[in-house]
């Protein structure tokens, strides 16, 4: 039986790039929002030095983060990423002090001298809140009305319409905005002591958010040319999809299947893949957490 809707599949999803970006713009210096009225922080982890600790350690600052998740209420997506760069800029201090400063000079020599053995990881979660709005569909229309009638007819007219166009309240914005600045800094108090975490101002989401779709430095680099079109302004790299790997701009990407893997769902576990780490060449990671803080995935 010919199904009409696999003939034009490709032919729907087939737009522009930054159409499958759901992002809209900055609310202000620290939130973005989404097209479809979520909102989100970005977070800076440097993470725990795993080599100097015992394993009661390891276990310990594991129990910490987790509990640290676990504070984010339904409704908050948490998503973590990866990424490792190849040979490092390593900074080192001058002092006056010449004994000082001849042993920092030896110790940047021998960094110089295995510079293409090492990498670093960078770790950022991305902390995304869902909006009133943010659920489509009949039964999410219908289970507004009690609530929002003014949003759920709007959402029951788009299942029959064309119009795909979302409204959102401001008064709805701000009280998401003030409900996740709550959770993330009590989350960054909790972990205070075990790591330190910032939060990205705008600068530093938009440069995150070109890391995940361009790869030249030159498309990464630049500051926000306006706080809408967010989805524009990332998207600097043409992308084309084929079966087996992806072309960006000039590169082929290949997946790797070893830079996915699974963890147990009985707890979270302090993990660390020398697979993934060795892999010679930069790379993205990113399992996500949703409500429950064991589902996670790699891809």
């Amino acid at each position: 039986m010919l199904r009409l809707d696999k003939i034009i599949k490709p032919w729907k999803e087939s737009a522009a790039l930054n159409s499958h970006i759901n992002l809209y713009g900055f609310w202000n210096n620290s939130t973005f929002l989404t097209k479809s009225g979520d909102v989100g922080m970005i977070l800076r982890v440097t993470g725990v030095d795993y080599e100097s600790l015992d394993r009661s350690e390891q276990e310990y600052a594991v129990k910490r983060l987790e509990s640290a998740l676990k504070a984010f209420g339904p409704g908050f997506h948490v998503y973590q990423y990866l990424f490792k760069s190849n040979r490092p800029d390593i900074p080192f201090a001058t002092y006056d002090d010449p004994v000082v400063q001849a042993a920092v000079d030896q110790r940047r020599k021998f960094f110089e001298a295995k510079r293409d053995c090492l990498y670093q990881i960078e770790i950022f979660y991305c902390v995304l809140l869902e909006g009133p709005r943010s659920k489509t569909g009949v039964g999410a229309a219908l289970a507004r009305m009690f609530h929002d009638p003014v949003g759920g007819i709007g959402e029951l007219k788009a299942q029959f319409t064309n119009d795909s166009i979302k409204t959102l309240l401001r008064s709805q914005i701000e009280r998401s905005v003030r409900h996740l600045d709550q959770q993330v800094q009590a989350f960054c108090r909790q972990l205070a002591d075990l790591m330190e975490v910032a939060v990205l101002n705008q600068q530093g989401q938009l440069t995150f958010f070109r890391r995940l779709l361009n790869y030249d430095i030159c498309r990464i680099a630049g500051k926000p040319q306006s706080t809408q079109f967010l989805d524009f302004q990332v998207v600097n790299s043409d992308i084309e999809a084929e079966r087996d790997h992806l072309r960006i701009s000039r590169l082929t990407i290949e997946p790797r299947s070893e830079i996915g893997w699974r963890p147990r769902k009985s707890q979270m576990h302090w993990a660390k893949s020398n697979g993934q780490l060795g892999l010679p060449a930069n790379w993205g990671w990113s399992p996500f957490l949703k409500e429950n803080p064991d589902e996670r995935r790699g891809c």
